[in-house]
């Protein structure tokens, strides 16, 4: 497969701040799918779930020409949570089987290295990385290395970015992949910064290719000592911004690893997130008619640029 997305399957029920309630999203990794399907076909989705995902990922997955190949079925159940907000935004979110199958499921729910690079080969262009800076994933990533070229995106788990006694170890893992992605409340708590001019200096300072994303305003690609910024930007009616950062992260490895430019890369990544909001969940069917249109657009902006 050209890119692989791995990383957990969640299926949610959003109870809003109003008391209304909304069941059954997808979430977690998909959207990275979705983002990178925006614009290729030959993406691999790596996952551990349970016996029941077909029970509600079945449709989507038919739809979007997605194999069920690296689906690992070890989980009691795919992941459920229900997601309570509250006025300041996600009060709380637990799984709907209970703290203990939560607490078994989050033991079971790993995916190593080795797993990975079954998967990979020469063809093998990008992979997206979902994982804490403490997963046994990095100290063997050696297997992943030995079986393809390809480049690892990362993208920093908020709780590993915002707790101050994980810095350390987040930025030895930053430094272990190709490029990685942060929002800027994350690089704020992570550099120790204030604005967003100063954390893409950081950034820059680290050497490390950055998909850095910073919220309705738009994103930045950052390389080589050079940082290109795109507005955000929409193709419909905004319904749901949720999953819109896993979305473009991945589209902004797709677009990296084509050898794309910066703002170019940034542009595509804006353009995933786009579609994204179109709906709950990730976008029901990409296809090739969405796929042409979201070329178009791009080649619009870059006409624009």
């Amino acid at each position: 497969m050209k890119y692989i997305v791995a990383g957990p399957t969640i299926v949610n029920d959003i109870v809003f701040a109003d008391g209304s309630k909304s069941t059954g999203h997808l979430g977690g990794s998909i959207y990275c799918v979705e983002g990178v399907k925006i614009w290729e076909d030959d993406c691999l989705y790596i996952s551990n779930v349970g016996n029941d995902f077909e029970n509600f990922y079945g449709e989507w997955m038919e739809k979007n020409g997605c194999s069920l190949a690296g689906l690992q079925y070890i989980l009691p159940h795919t992941q459920y949570t229900e997601l309570i907000y509250g006025t300041e935004g996600l009060h709380s979110e637990a799984s709907i089987y209970g703290e203990q199958e939560e607490k078994e499921v989050e033991k079971l729910d790993i995916i190593s290295a080795g797993v990975i690079a079954s998967y990979c080969d020469d063809k093998t262009k990008g992979i997206y990385i979902e994982a804490s800076e403490t997963s046994g994933f990095w100290e063997e990533l050696g297997l992943v290395r030995s079986q393809t070229q390809a480049k690892i995106m990362w993208e920093i788990p908020t709780s590993a970015a915002m707790t101050e006694n994980r810095h350390e170890k987040v930025l030895e893992c930053i430094k272990k992949t190709d490029m990685y992605s942060i929002n800027y409340p994350e690089a704020r708590s992570l550099f120790h910064v204030e604005t967003e001019e100063e954390a893409v200096q950081k950034i820059k300072e680290l050497k490390v290719p950055c998909f850095f994303r910073v919220g309705s305003k738009g994103s930045y690609m950052i390389a080589e000592g050079k940082a290109e910024f795109a507005a955000s930007l929409t193709v419909g009616q905004i319904v749901d911004p949720t999953g819109c950062g896993n979305c473009s992260t991945a589209a902004a490895m797709y677009g990296w690893c084509e050898g794309n430019s910066l703002y170019q890369t940034a542009v595509m990544a804006n353009i995933s997130a786009a579609y994204n909001l179109l709906q709950y969940g990730p976008h029901p069917a990409i296809t090739k008619e969405v796929q042409g249109q979201a070329k178009a657009l791009l080649k619009e902006k870059m006409q624009q640029k």
